[in-house]
C-alpha cells in the first residue's frame, strides 16, 4: 500500500510536471502556435443580442416612442456566414442568411476569434499565454483529461495583482501545446468581459468549434448587456490556397470620421457600435505583424428575414428595435424653439437631396460684458449628392441688446468626406484667442455669477476663405486668408447675479508685462494661417478594402505659420509666427497611459503690433472645465485647445503668458488605473483613474518659466474628473486650485481632424 501510494504521488508529480511544462513552453512560444491557425473553411452561424437592463426613468418614454427600446428586452440578429480563416485576423466570409430579430435594420455579423497566443489581447488586457505570465497570474495545475481522445491538461489561474486588466477562470491545453478551452472574465475600464471559448480537433489542429462573449457596463444610470455566441455548423475543411496578404494597394479610406461618429446618436445603433468595437479590441494582433483584414460579401442567394424564432427574443412588449434619424414628422411650435431640420426631396438610401436648418436662438444666447445679452438665429439650406458631400448657404444675425446692434454674417460652402471650402462675409465679433474660443456658455455662468469674465472679443467686418483637405489619414492641410477690419469693443455692462467676492470685471482689452498698451485703433488687416499635420506610424485594419485607422497609434506632427501681410490694400499687420508641435500617446503598460504634447514656435523678425496676434495660450480659469483632459494649462486661462489634446491646468491671470517672441511648452498627463487608489480601497472594478500632471512655458521675452504639477481623479461617479493643481512661476510657489472636469470621455490620444 504504501509504495502504490508513493507511485501515485510519483505520477501525480510527473503529470504535473509535463503539464507545467507544456503551459511554458507555450507562453515562450505563443506567436508561433498562433502562426499555425490558418487555411481553413467551414460555415458558422453567429447570433448577436443586446438590450439595456436599466435605463434612467426620464429617458425610458422616449427610447420607447422614438427608438422602440424597452428595459429587459433582447435585440439582436443571426447570420449565417462561409467563413474562410487565412489567418486569425485575415478573413474572407460570405453572408448566406441575416436573420433580425426584435429590429427592423441591421448589417451582418463577421465571425471573430481573438487570439490568446501573445500578450496583450483585447482593450489591453494581459493573457494568460504572456511571455511573463508567472509575474501576472497564479496558474495551477488541476488535473489530465481527454478530449475528443487527446490528452489535455486542466489549470485553473487567478492575478496575483488586485488590479483590472487581468483575466481570472480555467483553461485546457493540449499535451500538443495548443488552447482547448478558456473561460474567464477581465475588467476594463469599469465594462465586464465574460467569455468562453470551445475548440475542436481537426486537421492534426486545435481550430473553433463554438464560442460566447458576455459584455456588460453603464454610465449615468443606464446599465446593458451585450452577446455574441458563435458557432461552427459545418465540417472544417482545409484551404491550403488561402494566402495571407499584406496590406492592399487600391482602397477606400473614410476621413471625417469625427462627423460620422457625430451621427450616431442614437442609441439603438450602440448594438453595431459594440459588434466593431468588439473586433477591433479582439481580434488585433499586432505582434505578429500581419495586417487585420476582413472581406465580406453576400451571396447570390443572401436573404434577410424578420424571425421570432429564438425564445429568448420574447417579450410581452411588441416594440421594434428602430432608428431613423431622417424622419420627418408634422411641423409643431416646439420646431421654433429648439434646432431643427426639415428634408424636401425624394429620399434617398441615407439622405435627402435637400435640407433646411433652422438654428434656434435658445442654444445661441448668452451674455458678455461687451454686448450685454446677446441672442442669435439663423438659416442653413443644403444640397446634397451624398450624405456627406454637399453645397451649403448659412445666413446668420446676431442681436446684441445691450450695444442695439445687429450683425451677421453671410456663408457659402462646399464639402465632401475629404475636402471643405468655404467663404464668408459679414459682421461679427470673434474672440481674442481665434484659433481656440472661450465657450461663451461658460463665460455667461462665470460672468454672472463669479463676476469673471474671461472672454475678450473685438468686432471684425470681414471677408475670409478657408480650405482644409485631407488627404489621407496620415496627412492634412488647412488653411485660412482672411481680410478684416478691426475695431476695439468695451465693457458696457457690469450686471451680475451673485456680488462674488466684491469683483470688478476686468477690462476687455487685456495686457501683460510684454504687451503694456491697453487697447488698439480701429484698423485693416490681412492674415493668413497654414497647418500641415502628418501622423507616420498608424496602424490600421481593412474591411473589404476599406482601410480604418487607429489614430492613437501614431505621433501627430503639425506644423504652423500664421502672418498678417501689410501695404495689400489698406492692411497694417505684420508679423510671422511659425510654430513645431508633436503629440503623441505613450501606453507604458495595460495600466499606465501618457499623453504628451511640445509646443515651440516663435516669432519671424518683429512681435506683433497688435496684442490680438500675439501667441495666445489655452487654459482653465474657473472651477468648471469641459473640454478633453489634455487640453489646455489648467490655471493660464480658460483656452482649451481639444484639437490638439493637451492642457495646462492654472494661472494667474488670462493673457499674462501671451508672446510676440519664442516659447516653449511641454504639457503632459498620465493616467493610472492602479497608482494609489485601488490598492488603497482593496478593488479593482472602481472605475476611477488616477492622473498625474504636469506642465511648463518658457517666455523668451519675459524670462519666465511656468509650471504646474497636479493630482487628478477621473471617472468619480463615471462622469466627472477632479483635479487639484499646484502652480509655480521662476520656482515660486503661487497657489494651488481646484478643478471639475464634466466631460469624462478623455481622449488621451490623437484628434481626429
Amino acid at each position: 500500500m504504501f509504495c502504490l501510494s508513493i507511485s501515485q504521488t510519483f505520477t501525480l508529480w510527473s503529470q504535473k510536471a509535463i503539464a507545467d511544462s507544456v503551459f511554458k513552453i507555450i507562453c515562450k512560444n505563443a506567436p508561433y502556435k498562433s502562426s499555425q491557425l490558418k487555411n481553413y473553411s467551414f460555415k458558422a452561424e453567429i447570433l448577436e443580442k443586446g438590450r439595456f437592463n436599466q435605463i434612467v426613468t426620464i429617458g425610458q418614454k422616449r427610447l420607447a416612442n422614438s427608438e422602440g427600446i424597452v428595459v429587459d428586452k433582447w435585440y439582436g440578429q443571426k447570420s449565417t456566414n462561409s467563413v474562410n480563416i487565412k489567418s486569425l485576423n485575415q478573413t474572407e466570409q460570405v453572408v448566406e442568411k441575416l436573420e433580425l430579430f426584435n429590429k427592423k435594420n441591421g448589417k451582418p455579423t463577421p465571425f471573430f476569434w481573438p487570439d490568446f497566443y501573445q500578450d496583450l489581447v483585447g482593450p489591453s488586457c494581459v493573457s494568460p499565454f504572456n511571455y511573463y505570465s508567472e509575474y501576472y497570474y497564479e496558474t495551477l495545475y488541476e488535473k489530465d483529461t481527454l478530449i475528443e481522445n487527446q490528452p489535455c491538461f486542466v489549470f485553473n489561474f487567478v492575478p496575483k495583482f488586485n488590479t483590472d486588466r487581468l483575466f481570472q477562470g480555467n483553461f485546457i491545453i493540449s499535451e500538443s501545446g495548443f488552447l482547448v478551452f478558456f473561460n474567464a472574465t477581465v475588467s476594463s475600464d469599469a465594462i465586464d468581459y465574460d467569455m468562453q471559448l470551445n475548440y475542436q480537433y481537426v486537421l492534426n489542429k486545435w481550430l473553433p468549434k463554438s464560442s460566447k462573449f458576455q459584455v456588460k457596463g453603464g454610465v449615468l444610470g443606464n446599465n446593458g448587456q451585450y452577446e455574441i455566441n458563435e458557432k461552427v455548423i459545418s465540417e472544417i475543411k482545409e484551404s491550403k490556397s488561402l494566402k495571407i496578404v499584406d496590406e492592399p494597394q487600391h482602397f477606400t479610406e473614410k476621413l471625417n470620421i469625427a462627423e460620422r461618429v457625430f451621427d450616431e446618436i442614437f442609441v439603438s445603433q450602440l448594438l453595431g457600435t459594440l459588434h466593431d468595437s468588439m473586433i477591433q479590441k479582439w481580434k488585433q494582433r499586432l505582434e505578429t505583424g500581419i495586417v487585420t483584414m476582413d472581406s465580406v460579401s453576400f451571396s447570390s442567394n443572401y436573404i434577410q428575414v424578420l424571425s421570432d424564432g429564438e425564445p429568448y427574443f420574447e417579450n410581452n412588449s411588441n416594440q421594434i428595435l428602430e432608428f431613423d434619424d431622417l424622419k420627418k414628422s408634422k411641423l409643431k411650435y416646439h420646431h421654433f424653439i429648439f434646432s431643427k431640420s426639415f428634408y424636401f426631396g425624394q429620399r434617398q438610401k441615407d439622405f435627402y437631396p435637400f435640407e433646411i436648418y433652422y438654428k434656434s436662438p435658445v442654444f445661441d444666447s448668452n451674455f458678455n460684458t461687451v454686448e450685454g445679452f446677446v441672442a442669435a438665429s439663423g438659416l442653413v439650406f443644403r444640397k446634397r449628392w451624398e450624405r456627406y458631400r454637399f453645397l451649403e448657404f448659412e445666413a446668420m444675425g446676431r442681436r446684441s441688446f445691450g450695444l442695439n446692434r445687429n450683425s451677421g454674417y453671410l456663408k457659402i460652402r462646399y464639402k465632401t468626406d475629404n475636402f471643405d471650402i468655404n467663404l464668408t462675409s459679414g459682421d461679427y465679433v470673434q474672440q481674442y484667442n481665434s484659433e481656440i474660443s472661450i465657450s461663451p456658455e461658460m463665460n455667461t455662468l462665470s460672468s454672472l455669477l463669479l463676476k469673471n469674465n474671461p472672454m475678450k472679443i473685438f468686432r471684425k467686418q470681414f471677408l475670409s476663405l478657408f480650405l482644409n483637405k485631407k488627404f489621407s489619414s496620415k496627412f492634412f492641410f488647412k488653411t485660412w486668408i482672411e481680410y478684416a477690419t478691426r475695431s476695439q469693443m468695451d465693457n458696457i455692462s457690469d450686471y451680475y447675479w451673485i456680488n462674488y467676492m466684491g469683483r470688478n470685471f476686468t477690462s476687455n482689452n487685456p495686457t501683460n508685462r510684454e504687451f503694456t498698451q491697453e487697447g488698439f485703433s480701429t484698423h485693416d488687416a490681412l492674415t493668413t494661417t497654414f497647418h500641415f499635420g502628418f501622423r507616420p506610424f498608424l496602424n490600421y485594419t481593412f474591411i473589404n478594402n476599406e482601410r480604418r485607422v487607429e489614430l492613437g497609434s501614431s505621433p501627430l506632427l503639425l506644423f504652423k505659420y500664421r502672418a498678417g501681410f501689410p501695404n495689400i490694400h489698406h492692411s497694417v499687420t505684420q508679423f510671422h509666427h511659425i510654430e513645431f508641435s508633436y503629440i503623441h500617446n505613450v501606453e507604458f503598460s495595460p495600466w499606465i497611459k501618457t499623453g504628451l504634447q511640445i509646443n515651440s514656435g516663435t516669432f519671424i523678425g518683429n512681435s506683433p503690433d497688435y496684442f490680438i496676434d500675439f501667441k495666445h495660450f489655452n487654459g482653465n480659469y474657473n472651477l468648471l472645465m469641459t473640454g478633453e483632459s489634455l487640453a489646455s494649462h489648467r490655471l493660464v486661462g480658460y483656452y482649451q485647445n481639444i484639437t490638439s489634446g493637451a492642457n495646462q491646468r492654472l494661472n494667474l491671470g488670462h493673457y499674462n503668458y501671451s508672446t510676440g517672441g519664442a516659447y516653449l511648452e511641454a504639457l503632459t498627463i498620465s493616467q493610472f488605473s492602479n497608482l494609489w487608489l485601488k490598492p488603497l480601497l482593496g478593488t479593482k472594478k472602481a472605475y476611477v483613474k488616477e492622473l498625474l500632471i504636469a506642465n511648463f512655458i518658457y517666455i523668451k521675452n519675459q524670462q519666465l518659466i511656468y509650471n504646474e504639477i497636479g493630482y487628478g481623479l477621473d471617472g468619480v461617479f463615471k462622469v466627472f474628473r477632479l483635479e487639484g493643481i499646484a502652480s509655480f512661476t521662476n520656482g515660486k510657489f503661487n497657489y494651488v486650485g481646484l478643478r471639475v472636469n464634466i466631460n469624462s470621455r478623455i481622449r488621451i490620444g490623437n484628434v481626429i481632424d
